[in-house]
């Protein structure tokens, strides 16, 4: 291909994201790979580039997207999750625990739950940034940025801060916060779509190898916190090279990952969380080597996944 063209990132190439995202995710959780943890910091910057074309950005948008997600989680812990542990991982409920863990300040029924409480956080947040940003532009960008980062330091400050769950879910909700707010900068400015590139196998490789440079630099120490800027060069990178080169089979296969993404993030933490991994780790600690154990996961998640989005539709008519 030679033809030139802006780059297309529509809802197809946020799926993909989320499909490479989730594939990240779970090889991250295999203890491989773990100095480059990017699969949260496109999640996250999802979240605000796809704000930034909410119809309504207000208190009552915030309040159904936040619902959309509690719903499926809930659904997933209390049908799976729960009846697991009390069944076979020796949980004692109590109201109270529950309740946190619905929320993802405890985790002791699901270790990757406190997105919970930071996709809440994002869409109370992005109310007042979106409307700072689309108004005083780059400065309002660099002042939240600012702040947010000053409030990370400011909790470390804090002695035993990590101790405290509630401690613990600002200091996440504030550090994940640059990388969102730069994305809705990106989308409500034209951003990513606006960069001209030409259908090239260079320009493909370009692409592939700037992707690849930022992957690896997050294993250096506290480049985490420049995600604001490091992680939207990758996102570009990536859209750009599936926008150059046509792989439809690779497409609808992390399309399909992508829109179960969300419920897979929950769904692989019953490898993992003690009380459902006396069930289900067996039944993919026997694959070797760590490729084939990380697909295992990777399919059996996806399965699940799938099975609770058929119920939670089924629910939902």
């Amino acid at each position: 291909m030679t033809n030139s063209s802006t780059i297309d990132f529509g809802p197809d190439k946020s799926q993909i994201l989320r499909g490479l995202a989730i594939i990240f995710m779970i090889t991250l959780h295999n203890d491989t790979l773990s100095e480059f943890k990017i699969c949260v910091p496109i999640f996250t910057f999802l979240i605000g580039y796809g704000y930034a074309f909410a119809k309504e950005k207000n208190l009552r948008h915030g309040l159904k997207r936040s619902w959309h997600l509690l719903s499926h989680f809930w659904l997933i812990l209390l049908g799976l999750f729960l009846p697991v542990a009390i069944w076979k991982g020796g949980y004692e409920p109590t109201i109270g625990d529950v309740l946190l863990n619905m929320f993802g300040l405890e985790s002791n029924l699901n270790w990757y739950s406190w997105y919970i409480y930071f996709y809440i956080f994002a869409m109370l947040a992005m109310i007042p940034a979106s409307r700072l940003i689309q108004r005083f532009k780059l400065p309002a960008l660099g002042a939240l940025i600012l702040l947010s980062l000053c409030l990370c330091f400011a909790i470390h400050l804090i002695p035993d801060w990590r101790a405290n769950v509630y401690l613990q879910a600002i200091h996440d909700c504030f550090l994940c916060s640059p990388v969102m707010f730069s994305g809705f900068y990106l989308a409500d400015g034209g951003g990513i779509t606006c960069l001209e590139i030409r259908h090239s196998f260079k320009n493909a490789l370009l692409a592939l190898l700037v992707a690849t440079g930022i992957f690896f630099l997050r294993g250096i120490p506290y480049v985490t916190f420049l995600d604001f800027a490091t992680v939207p060069v990758f996102v570009a990178a990536i859209v750009a090279l599936f926008n150059i080169i046509d792989w439809q089979p690779i497409h609808r296969l992390l399309i399909a990952l992508g829109k179960e993404s969300m419920n897979m993030w929950f769904i692989h933490a019953i490898f993992a969380t003690a009380c459902t991994a006396v069930v289900f780790a067996p039944l993919v600690d026997w694959l070797q080597p760590k490729t084939v154990h990380i697909l295992g996961m990777i399919i059996i998640s996806f399965c699940i996944g799938k099975l609770f989005t058929a119920a939670y539709n089924r629910i939902s008519e």
